[in-house]
Parts: C-alpha cells; structure tokens; sequence
C-alpha cells in the first residue's frame, strides 16, 4: 500500500516502522493495554500511524472532530477517561486548555500545504505548557519489542438520538464465525478490492470512513494506494481521480451537490472512468442529484444505511435506485430491519415508522459510562431503535423519512423535512439548503427552509416557494425562506439544525 498526501509519499513498510515506533513512544507515556488515547488530528498520514501504534499496545484511539469548542474537547476527553492526547499543531492550543497539565500531550506538525486549504491557523502558537514534540520524539524510539496486544476498536463519539455525544464502545466477536460474517458484509459494502487506489475525503473521526479506510488498508495489497484530500474540493477531488486514476472513494451527499455545481465545462476536463466504487451515507440524497450522479459516473454510486451502533444493515446497488428512487436498499445478510409504532410494535410493510435494526455480523456495543442509555435503545422487537423514520416497501426496499428529532408537528400533522430538502436542493441556485421546524403560536411549529445560494438574486425567498409549490403539497411547503451566506453542515454532510435555528431566530 501506498500512501500520497501532497509532496508526501509513503509506502506501507515506511507506516509501519513509524508505528512501531509511536508505539514504544507511547508506551513510554505510560499507555498501557485497555487505555485510550485522544486524536484531535485531521486526515494526515500521521493519524493512521498513531491508529496503528495503538492497535499494537491494544490502547483504545478515541478520534474526535477537529471542529470540537474547547468545552466539547474537555468533555469527551474526560468522559473517554483518555490518558493522553495526540494533536496536530494547528488544533493543539484548543487541546491544551481542555485537558489537566499533567496529562500528556503530543503535537504534530501538519504540512502547511494541508493546513491552508483547510482555513486552518498555518502558524499555530505552541501551547503554554509541556508537550512532546512528535518528530523529535519519534527520532528517539526503537521499534516496539513488546508483545503486540488484540487490536481495540476506536472509540467513537456520536450523539445518538438525544443528549450529550456518548461513545461507542464495541465488544470482542463471540466467534471467528462472526468476524467472518461481518467481513463478508463489510467487503460487499465498501466495495474494496486488490489494487484499489482510493481517495480519503471523509473525516475518520467519523465511523464509517474510518471503517472504509482499515477495509481499504487490509485489502489494497501492495499496489493499492490511498491519497488524502483533508478538505474536500470538487475541483481538486476531480484532478486526482484524473490523474491518479482512482478507483474507490467513501463520499457523502454534500459532495455530490458541490461536485454537479461545477460548471459542465469543468467537469469535462477530467476523467472519472477510473471509478469502479462509490459508497456515500451520512444523509439524505436528493433523488435528482443521485441520478445524475449515476449518469455522470456511471452504475458505480452505491449506498448503505446504518449507524454507529449497528454498522451498515441495508445497501443499494445503483441498479436498486435506478429501479426504486430514493431508497437505501434492502436488508444485508445477517441484519434485520423492522418499522414500528410508538410503543416498539412491530408495523406492516407500507406503514410508516420508526425504524429499528440488528445487525448480527457486528460485535454488540455499549455506551462507555453509560450502559443504561444503551439498553434504552432496545424495543419490544429485539432490534433496536434507530431515531431515523421510515417505510418499508412490499419487496423490502428501506426509505428513510427523516430524523425522528427533526419532524416537524404542525397543527397535528407529521411533516418531513427531508422531503422538503430532495426538491430545494435541485432548485437552479440553491447551493444548499435545510428544512426545519420553528415554534408556531397557532400550530405549535411551521416549516421553514434557509439555503444558501450561488449568485445573489433580489426575490429569491419567493420564487423558490413558488418552485416548492409546483412540486409539493400546500402543507409540505415551508412558509418562509431565509437566506443564508454561510450554511452549518458536518465534513460527514449533516446539518447542524440547531445552528440553523440559531441563526434565523
């Protein structure tokens, strides 16, 4: 395997004598077996280093978004019962004030190169206390000689249906039998294969690209390659599936959309026939935009529907979407997926409800610290609830709704955002946009859009209502529209609506 970010290149043996390394260094911290480690990085080559590093010590890495406010930092950290702390430079003042002095605290020079892009500090300020300085400390390391531990899972932070993010902490398998399965189904959703080359846009502090990625780094074999785009741009995204011939890529419904705004000029200047694979979740896909996507790239868009907890349960070849628009497929081997009513009972096919999976390939989970939040996801159909809405079709095609959080209630009517959202974001100049709900007087909540656009337009809150109206029912059209400048969404493509709520209230 290969490793290509900018100017930087690696081969496999080169990544593994660092992570032998970083894990004697590590070691030397005090990070012993069962421990976790906090990495606030974004997707460098280093990152992989240190999740390797720690696999070998048996260390549990605890991934957290680079976006993180110093109180979420000092939370998860806390929470984690982290024994130390990895951080690339340009975020390690943020980490700094968030853990206690005497816990240790490793910085890691990010390439200003990867850092500019990013809108990232490319002069970050040394934090005002001890650190370790990784390329020094890595200089002085032998190879680890210890015993190499059993590999734990990341930790990773998510915040479930309610409530503060809660970490993810999943078991051992109870037999080969069960971690044979779940490759099988992991090698048929991530599509990976011999040689793959495949370009790393998602964050991995996320639990799917980070997934994809040990899949992509167990299969790629020796002429495999990973390039890393720490921050996604269409242009560039498109020039290194060009140039690099890329084959593989994990993407999310967000990059779709900035990818069909380019201009069609644009888009003709590269090409994309390389691309066997692509595998997107993370949110809602507006139908329109993955059929052009399909038509664009060809039958190779692929799609899954999961969780953090249950991992991927259904999947939707593009023959599946072509034959069925909007679904997310059907149930994988060894999963199950029900709909049900309020009380946890199971609901006919057609009817409309929460969703609940198991995922039987997959280890069963807790929530670190929190037990009793985990058994509350449990339902009366031994599956367990997702928060997500949706349908099952008669042949067992899953549609998703929307967010059972994000359902809006106006006058006693059920009204799904999403709905709203598979049409804005087609309409011409619309670059993004959200439904949500805003308290009401009279029907308790009302639906509204904001969106941001791609050119200025005087009146363009009205005739984007009057292109709602031409495609939605009367109750389903929001009843005002704002305009935003800059919109909230996560590298994994979901939207911050409390954020959009904050800013239009």
């Amino acid at each position: 395997m290969r490793y290509i970010s900018q100017a930087r290149q690696f081969n496999q043996s080169d990544i593994d004598d660092m992570a032998c390394r970083a894990a004697t260094g590590l070691h030397t911290l005090g990070i012993e077996e069962s421990d976790a480690v906090a990495l606030l990085m974004v997707n460098e080559i280093e990152i992989l280093v240190c999740n390797q590093a720690l696999a070998m010590l048996g260390a549990y890495p605890v991934p957290i978004s680079w976006h993180s406010s110093v109180d979420e930092l000092a939370y998860i950290t806390s929470d984690a019962q982290v024994k130390a702390v990895i951080a690339h430079d340009v975020l390690a003042v943020a980490a700094a004030q968030a853990i206690p002095t005497h816990m240790p605290l490793v910085i890691v020079d990010l390439p200003p190169e990867t850092a500019a892009p990013m809108h990232l500090d490319t002069s970050p300020t040394a934090p005002n206390r001890t650190y370790v300085a990784w390329s020094d400390w890595m200089d002085g390391q032998e190879p680890w000689k210890g015993d190499t531990r059993p590999p734990r899972p990341a930790i990773i932070y998510t915040s479930g249906t309610t409530g503060r993010p809660k970490g993810v902490v999943r078991e051992a398998h109870a037999s080969s039998e069960a971690q044979q399965a779940q490759a099988r189904n992991v090698a048929k959703v991530w599509g990976v294969s011999p040689g793959m080359r495949t370009l790393l846009m998602a964050p991995l502090y996320h639990s799917a690209p980070s997934a994809y990625i040990r899949a992509t780094i167990g299969t790629g074999g020796p002429v495999g390659e990973i390039h890393f785009l720490p921050r996604f741009d269409a242009e560039e995204a498109l020039r290194i599936i060009s140039s690099a011939g890329i084959t593989h890529m994990w993407m999310v419904p967000t990059m779709f959309v900035r990818l069909l705004d380019l201009p069609l000029e644009v888009r003709q200047r590269y090409d994309v026939s390389s691309v066997q694979n692509i595998i997107h979740s993370g949110a809602p896909c507006p139908v329109g935009i993955k059929q052009d996507m399909i038509s664009w790239f060809g039958p190779v868009i692929n799609e899954f529907y999961g969780s953090t907890e249950v991992g991927p349960v259904t999947y939707a070849s593009s023959a599946d979407y072509l034959a069925k628009p909007g679904t997310v497929g059907r149930v994988l081997d060894g999963c199950r997926v029900e709909i049900v009513d309020a009380d946890g009972a199971v609901l006919p096919r057609g009817e409309v409800g929460e969703i609940a999976a198991a995922n039987g390939t997959y280890a069963d989970f807790t929530y670190h610290n929190r037990g009793s939040e985990r058994d509350e996801l449990n339902s009366k159909a031994g599956v367990l609830l997702t928060g997500d809405i949706g349908v099952l079709d008669d042949d067992g095609y899953l549609f998703i709704k929307d967010r059972k959080k994000d359902m809006v209630i106006s006058g006693g009517v059920n009204l799904y955002p999403a709905e709203v959202e598979n049409v804005l974001l087609q309409i011409d100049n619309v670059v993004d946009g959200a439904a949500f709900g805003l308290p009401d007087p009279v029907f308790g909540e009302r639906m509204v859009a904001a969106v941001s656009l791609a050119a200025p337009e005087e009146g363009a809150e009205g005739r984007i209502i009057d292109e709602l109206k031409a495609k939605l029912s009367s109750v389903k059209v929001p009843r005002q529209i704002f305009v935003l400048d800059d919109f909230p969404r996560s590298d994994a493509g979901k939207v911050a609506k409390n954020k959009l709520r904050a800013l239009v209230s």
